[in-house]
């Protein structure tokens, strides 16, 4: 096993798309360095662009966000700068504007998620092995994590799951997403799991991370099941 008990993935709560609330926007720069002011290590989301380009962004479409139609991965960076992030003055941030922000300060977990083109986890991977802080990667998609496993072993690797597949998902996809059955594949260091889905099954006794925790009441549960809570709407004591 790869992490110990001091490692930071167990011990300093995540704060999901940064530390959020208020005029605060999440997946934004100033959400971002309000996670960093109180110490809190940041959940953060990787698209691509149509010129290549890595953002952070939780959403596939724009339209929650930014009031825009269309997917995110189907536009240029330029398209997406000139967007705002709910009617602000804030803009998407890219991965390297993140990290320029963070720097080491506080620990990132990073998101790759699902797009019609996965050739971006390249490019990604590449950023990553360039910066000097510490992070860890995870995502639901089985075959992204088994390709970041080739790309960079040395990446901390995690996989999400939850009880409650999207519907619009395959029977396959849900039974993988809800079981966690390809993790012979990928080898994850650690577990990311729905809250709401705990307990679970961890044979392997992986470290377990709960998701998205919007309570102290909420993560007073997860915490006798999970050794680490990513968080949102409160602050954890």
């Amino acid at each position: 096993m790869r992490i110990n008990k001091d490692y930071w993935l167990l011990n300093t709560p995540i704060a999901h798309r940064g530390l959020w609330g208020g005029d605060l926007i999440e997946n934004s720069l100033p959400a971002y360095q309000n996670a960093v002011n109180n110490g809190y290590a940041i959940e953060i989301d990787l698209y691509s662009t149509t010129d290549g380009e890595i953002v952070c962004f939780h959403d596939a479409t724009l339209v929650r966000m930014t009031g825009a139609d269309g997917f995110i991965y189907d536009k240029s960076l330029a398209e997406l700068k000139a967007l705002s992030l709910s009617n602000s003055n804030e803009k998407i941030p890219t991965l390297k504007e993140l990290l320029a922000l963070v720097d080491g300060k506080v620990p990132l977990l990073i998101e790759f998620k699902d797009q019609p083109d996965n050739s971006y986890i390249e490019t990604a991977v590449n950023i990553l092995k360039n910066y000097k802080g510490e992070f860890a990667v995870q995502g639901f998609n089985p075959l992204y994590l088994n390709k970041i496993k080739k790309l960079a072993p040395e990446f901390i690797r995690g996989i999400l799951g939850t009880n409650v597949p999207p519907e619009e998902r395959g029977a396959i996809t849900k039974f993988v997403v809800k079981n966690l059955t390809l993790n012979f594949l990928i080898k994850p260091d650690f577990i990311s799991y729905i809250h709401t889905g705990l307990p679970i099954k961890n044979k392997k006794k992986l470290p377990l991370l709960a998701w998205t925790v919007t309570s102290k009441e909420d993560a007073e549960k997860a915490l006798k099941y999970a050794n680490n809570i990513i968080f949102e709407n409160f602050i954890p004591e």
